[in-house]
């Protein structure tokens, strides 16, 4: 039966939402070094997205 059962879910199809919403859901947050990145390079970021327009 569980056999039956395991099989049976591998056929389950997510929609475009519904795969967005699993993964914002399951997203790790960033760790030391890499969140340290992320926000001390915040500022340049907009700098250079600015420059582009």
């Amino acid at each position: 039966d569980q056999l039956a059962d395991n099989i049976a879910a591998t056929t389950v199809t997510l929609d475009a939402d519904e795969l967005k919403t699993l993964g914002e859901a399951s997203a790790l947050p960033s760790e030391y070094p890499g969140w340290m990145f992320e926000r001390q390079g915040d500022g340049r970021r907009k700098q250079l997205g600015d420059s582009a327009r």
